[in-house]
């Protein structure tokens, strides 16, 4: 990425940052609350290919940390939040530090009785497919499956609002945009990409526990090699519900429609390229007294920065149980299957995890624990040597109100 590039990532966090100190000291003291917390991580751990790059003599123990603090401010009617990260990988062998890092500003409110609305601001920086991947939260991450093992650093800023009105007292109406800029700083150029478009849809509720509704979206993305670029369109009808106290399911169904415009292309040969597919979503998720299940799945249309873009088909699930008051067990497994439109970036390539990981909270504030996992990619491309690794972690946090 140009020094250009860099100086506007430095912009959009300044911004960020100055808009949240403003929103936070502005914001009406009336029966909001103000909550501050940092976690703080400490790791050792091996991985037998890290990176999963190429080649041999790859594997690597490691020391990592990281610091994550976040502050929130909640009020009667939303609540805004500032979160940030900084993780420090060192290799003892191979491949020195690794350094991850962003913030995110994310507001909630309710205007009135029948309006919310939402917006976040967003930076992040990481390597992509650097194997520290911890076992909680969602496994669709939306990985660039075409660069993993390249160790090309991604800088993404994204923007994003919108709002949800009741129409009625069985009817909704949503609105919402965004703005993504992804930028590499080493590799080729040409592979810079800016995605940005918009959604509305409509609820309905047939019961009390669930709701039907359509939505359409369209967005575009542009590359920085001239006249290279997708227009996507997407209708989908949509169903939620409460299946039970602790059973709820959210999924979309629709058709996409791509435009991809190719900047360059022989006598005789189309200037573009059209392409019709299945999209869906679907979450299906419990929330037991003593476990948490959530199975998810994702078809979609998405830019990479090998240079085009991708129909990419995601799976995963995640399993946690509380074996004791203080000890529990969590597990993750994804796989994404990325294929190239048009075959720019030379056909298939997919991608599986599975990390499986026990905890235990010593004290209130300092939990220990121990992970495992495994990585794969395959397809098209030159083989790659999978990688297991396994850590050992110790985590603080500490609360302030």
């Amino acid at each position: 990425m140009n020094d250009g590039g860099h100086r506007g990532m430095r912009w959009s966090m300044a911004i960020l940052a100055g808009a949240a100190a403003a929103v936070v000291a502005g914001a009406p003291a009336r029966s909001a609350t103000t909550r501050f917390t940092l976690e703080t991580d400490y790791r050792l751990g091996y991985d037998t290919n890290p990176f999963l790059s190429a080649g041999g003599d790859l594997s690597a123990t490691y020391i990592e940390t990281s610091i994550a603090p976040k502050l929130v401010r909640q009020s009667e009617k939303g609540q805004i939040a500032l979160s940030g990260h900084f993780d420090r990988t060192g290799y003892l062998e191979n491949y020195g530090k690794a350094d991850s890092y962003g913030g995110e500003l994310e507001m909630q409110q309710r205007l009135s009785p029948k309006l919310s609305a939402f917006a976040a601001l967003r930076y992040d920086s990481s390597i992509i497919g650097q194997g520290s991947d911890n076992v909680t939260g969602d496994p669709i991450d939306n990985p660039d499956v075409n660069l993993i093992g390249l160790r090309r650093r991604a800088d993404i800023f994204s923007a994003s609002g919108g709002f949800e009105y009741q129409v009625g007292p069985k009817d909704s109406i949503s609105v919402d945009g965004g703005y993504t800029a992804t930028r590499y700083r080493n590799g080729p150029p040409g592979n810079d990409s800016d995605n940005y478009g918009g959604r509305v849809g409509w609820k309905r509720a047939i019961s009390a526990r669930s709701k039907i509704g359509i939505s359409g979206s369209i967005y575009k993305i542009e590359y920085d090699t001239p006249g290279l670029s997708t227009l996507i369109m997407q209708p989908s009808v949509t169903f939620s519900s409460q299946l039970s106290p602790t059973w709820t399911i959210d999924a979309s169904l629709g058709v996409s429609f791509s435009d991809l415009s190719l900047p360059f292309t022989v006598p005789g040969a189309p200037r573009s390229a059209s392409t019709t597919g299945l999209s869906g979503s679907l979450q299906l998720c419990h929330d037991g007294a003593r476990d948490h299940f959530c199975f998810f799945g994702d078809r979609s249309v998405s830019a990479s920065g090998a240079g085009g873009t991708v129909e990419q088909t995601q799976l995963g699930v995640n399993y946690r149980r509380q074996l004791t008051e203080r000890v529990g067990a969590s597990w993750t497994g994804s796989y994404v299957r990325s294929k190239s439109q048009a075959g720019l970036l030379g056909g298939t390539r997919q991608f599986v995890t599975g990390i499986a990981g026990v905890d235990w909270q010593l004290f209130r504030s300092l939990t220990v624990g121990a992970q495992g996992r495994y990585r794969d990619v395959y397809g098209q491309g030159v083989p790659i040597k999978a990688d297991i690794g396994g850590e050992i972690f110790a985590r603080l946090k500490l609360t302030a109100r």
